[in-house]
């Protein structure tokens, strides 16, 4: 899809490409505590943690469920709930339209953790009432082309009741497309089919997923053009009913791309072909101007117009953008087609700059309305309306038990039964509870001015809770409208919200066929840390359908208050039936550091009424909570050795929220022996006057327990510590000796003739070597264009840069034009320009020449982070310096190096034999 998507694939490039891979993958199952000996147990040692996939059309053939060790994390195990419509808030929604969302759901497609990670600013959108279809987006020319959606994407929107598709995006050729790449999908075997067609029936069949979004904007032959069409119709006769299959308006049967702006002659047979259903959707191109005629096409073909879709592109401008959801009304005010957004995470993008408050504020204005109520219809049609203007919500609470905790899915501590049991941000969208229908609808007596936002600051479970906030009139009520239901409820059957900061909280019914809601009192229970449980008889809503949910709130005194929202359940606390985990497997680890180790685990469960899945680990003899998931594999980050093995137990919990310890099981993981601790050391400077301070610091194992520093002639001589600082009495050179110690030895580190010191009026100069005269950079690996060559990165100016996107390894070559002493680099990486620093370089390699064919190594960085970085080392004479990036960034291959300085001095014989 163009627009932005194209930038993308330049030096800002942001979606990325996941290679398969790891290690072997025998899996060895833990032993229960009961009955496990004191064997070794071998478990696979990883790069990376699971990550979700990415592929071309070559690896999307060879890949392979069983094969690859990243799938169990990456599948979905949330069947897609069934949803009904609610009531119409407002006058101009429709119930016939429908909403397509195509958002970068994650923020890189390469690195992106499969079950969500320790960063709180992830796109964890909620307001699924309004999306009918959502679509994964991802995928560039470099990192991979057929991206499914990572499993915990699928989770959550099943649990909302959304289909979700992944995306096949071939590129524009400018961008990086290749014919090839088109050609080799459709591609028939010996017998007809379509292999590249059955992978992806193979694939989200095994992930859960619902289909494809199929975005071809690759100029190819009309044989290849035909072929695609082809090989969507046999997608189409062997997907399941539950999938569907999505197509751009890009290509036209010639092969070329030519975005139509509307379902056309040129693009209807990649709709419909006379009888034959071809895709499910279309999504008509931004171009569109009259979108009556597209309307008029659809029913000649005898399809739903509102399965076209009408492209708005709000990735750049969001709520600024120059089209409206009310472009797309016809003249009755209803929408002519349905409505099409790409890009809507900009609320969190380029709209919130990844600023958690900025998202929500922004995505309150972008499906709802700036009012922040449903109901409103005050805003122009000049003006962004909201998504909520037009479109009516849906719920997918049809059936008891229904419970939610009111957890977004990320946070900045998690909370079990009001008491948080873990520190430290998350995002982990796999148990993002089914959030209010309605954001919001709260209507405030006098006197009250209650308003309504997601709080990151107290939970009951979760991460997260809804914080109504504001001054109180004693014993005046406020009514919040929660959802929109399809429920029948017996007699027999309860209700409960937990609370805290109420005095008074009723129960609020719509039934279907009574004019006035029913409001239900109830009885309540004090739980720990201030929270309130109010329980509620639904015998007045018995035999009748409950269509919306809603409470009363009262406060007993006149002031400020804060009232959360912990938890809200439907449906009597029944025994249940649940099955019993086994056969706890450590299928993996990742070591972070010689201390911390990040742990793959699977378990076997037949999954029946159970909801989630709690992880702990007994620290002291307590078992302390890690995590909780919807599949049955999680990955444990981050674990800390506190001895040479840990226990963890795995523990199911109902539909009701309730832990069934009786069915859980527990074993033993065996951490990686610990070994003599790693040593490197590092300069401030490598020449320095007499007199000068010079600091020397240790990057070493995280075991470590001390560093012991010795440089004779130095003062002072010894020291201990990470860092040592020290100044010279007298000119010449000196060696460095360091020596780090852990429990289980030390190791010695010597650098010989490290330091050079000499005295102030000998003449010497430090300098950039880089800006002199002399110095040139013709040599490289490549450069996106003119303005972003080598040379810009020895130009010593931090307002441009060297960037290529087309190397593995990127790598460029500087030639001081003689032979020149040099002391050391300092690089400045995308961060210093301005950009990610998640785009930082992360390896690279500095090699020297004196003839520019024979290399020596002086610098091998790895793991860097800084936006700046600086590297001394032991003086050398060269004339030609290569800079190599092993790593160029942490998730892709794009190098941006917005400054190299090389120091050194302009002469030579510094160095002595």
């Amino acid at each position: 899809m163009k627009r932005k998507t194209l930038k993308h694939v330049c030096c800002s490039a942001a979606v990325v490409f996941t290679l398969l891979g790891g290690a072997s993958v025998s899996r060895v199952y833990a032993e229960s505590l009961e009955s496990r000996s004191n064997k070794e147990i071998a478990i696979p040692l990883f790069d990376q943690v699971p990550e979700a996939t990415a592929l071309f059309p070559d690896t999307l053939l060879s890949w392979d469920a069983k094969n690859d060790p990243d799938a169990p994390f990456n599948s979905s195990k949330v069947p897609l709930a069934t949803r009904v419509q609610g009531k119409k808030m407002n006058v101009d929604q429709s119930t016939e339209a429908k909403v397509l969302s195509i958002a970068i759901v994650n923020r890189h497609t390469k690195g992106t953790p499969s079950q969500g990670g320790t960063d709180k600013a992830v796109y964890n959108f909620t307001n699924w009432q309004y999306v009918d279809t959502l679509v994964a987006w991802a995928g560039s020319s470099g990192e991979g082309i057929i991206v499914p959606p990572s499993g915990d994407i699928t989770d959550v929107a099943h649990r909302n009741g959304v289909p979700i598709v992944g995306t096949v995006f071939f590129p524009p050729e400018a961008y990086g497309g290749k014919s090839e790449w088109v050609e080799q999908f459709v591609q028939k075997d010996r017998t007809g089919k379509f292999p590249m067609a059955d992978k992806l029936l193979e694939m989200s069949e095994a992930y859960g997923f619902d289909g494809w979004f199929i975005n071809q904007e690759t100029n190819v032959d009309a044989q290849t053009a035909t072929a695609m069409k082809e090989c969507m119709s046999y997608l189409q006769a062997r997907k399941p009913k539950n999938q569907q299959v999505i197509w751009y308006d890009s290509m036209i049967p010639t092969g070329a791309v030519d975005w139509q702006g509307a379902l056309n002659e040129q693009n209807q047979g990649y709709f419909q072909e006379g009888k034959k259903r071809v895709s499910d959707k279309m999504f008509v191109d931004f171009r569109w101007q009259n979108l009556e005629t597209s309307r008029v096409k659809a029913v000649q073909l005898k399809r739903d117009p509102y399965d076209l879709f009408a492209g708005i592109d709000v990735q750049a401008n969001g709520i600024n953008s120059r089209r409206k959801p009310s472009s797309i009304l016809g003249e009755n005010g209803q929408p002519l087609l349905s409505l099409g957004l790409y890009c809507p995470d900009w609320t969190l993008r380029d709209g919130g700059q990844y600023d958690v408050d900025r998202y929500w504020e922004n995505e309150t204005l972008l499906w709802i309305n700036s009012q922040g109520d449903p109901r409103s219809v005050e805003s122009a049609k000049s003006e962004w309306q909201g998504v909520s203007r037009y479109y009516v919500e849906k719920t997918p609470i049809t059936s008891v038990p229904f419970l939610t905790n009111f957890n977004v899915g990320n946070g900045d501590g998690f909370y079990l039964d009001g008491t948080k049991v873990k520190e430290g941000s998350f995002n982990n969208r796999s148990i993002q509870d089914v959030m209010p229908t309605y954001r919001w609808v709260i209507d405030n007596e006098a006197g009250n001015q209650l308003e309504a936002t997601i709080d990151y600051k107290d939970a009951f479970n979760g991460g997260s809770s809804i914080n109504l906030s504001g001054t109180m009139t004693a014993d005046k009520r406020t009514f919040i409208q929660l959802y929109a239901s399809q429920l029948k409820v017996s007699a027999s059957e309860t209700a409960a919200v937990v609370t805290k900061g109420a005095d008074n909280v009723s129960l609020v019914l719509e039934l279907k066929g009574k004019e006035k809601p029913v409001t239900i009192q109830g009885e309540q229970q004090m739980l720990a840390n201030g929270w309130v449980q109010t329980t509620y008889s639904l015998k007045a809503a018995s035999g009748k359908a409950i269509t919306a949910i809603g409470l009363d709130i009262k406060n007993n005194q006149t002031g400020p208050a804060s009232i959360r929202l912990g938890q809200l359940r439907i449906g009597k606390e029944k025994k249940v039936s649940i099955s019993p985990v086994s056969k706890l497997t450590f299928s993996g680890k990742t070591v972070i550091d010689d201390l911390t180790e990040s742990i793959r685990i699977r378990w076997e469960t037949k999954g029946k009424n159970t909801n989630s899945y709690r992880i702990y680990r007994k620290v002291a003899g307590t078992w302390q909570f890690e995590g909780e998931t919807a599949n049955n594999s999680y990955t444990l980050l981050n674990q800390e050795r506190i001895e040479d093995t840990a226990n963890y137990r795995v523990v199911p919990v109902d539909h009701y929220g309730r832990e069934q310890q009786s069915k859980g099981t527990t074993a033993v993981y065996p951490f990686e022996a610990l070994k003599k601790p790693e040593i490197a050391i590092n300069a401030s400077s490598t020449l320095v006057s007499v007199g000068e301070t010079i600091t020397l610091d240790a990057t070493v194992s995280k075991s470590t327990e001390t560093v012991n520093w010795e440089v004779v002639g130095a003062t002072p001589e010894t020291a201990s510590g990470q860092e040592m600082t020290l100044s010279f009495a007298k000119a010449g050179t000196y060696s460095v000796r360091a020596t780090a110690v852990n429990a289980s030895g030390e190791t010695e580190i010597i650098k010989e003739k490290y330091l050079y010191v000499y005295d102030q009026n000998t003449g010497i100069k430090i300098e950039n070597l880089s800006v002199l005269p002399t110095t040139t950079a013709d040599q490289g690996s490549g450069y996106t264009n003119e303005g972003e060559s080598y040379r810009f990165a020895l130009d010593g100016n931090l307002k441009t840069k060297w960037c290529d996107n087309g190397s593995d390894k990127p790598w460029m070559i500087a030639d001081l034009g003689t032979v020149k002493t040099i002391a050391g680099f300092e690089l400045f990486h995308a961060g210093a320009g301005g950009e990610s620093s998640e785009w930082n370089t992360r390896e690279y390699d500095i090699s020297v020449s004196d003839d520019g064919s024979n290399w020596r190594t002086v610098v091998q960085k790895r793991g860097n982070t800084l936006d700046h970085s600086k590297d001394a080392i032991g003086l050398v004479e060269a004339r030609y310096v290569k800079l190599v990036l092993e790593k160029a960034e942490k998730n892709g291959k794009t190098a941006r190096i917005y400054d190299w300085q090389i120091i050194g001095v302009d002469q030579t014989g510094i160095v002595k034999p």
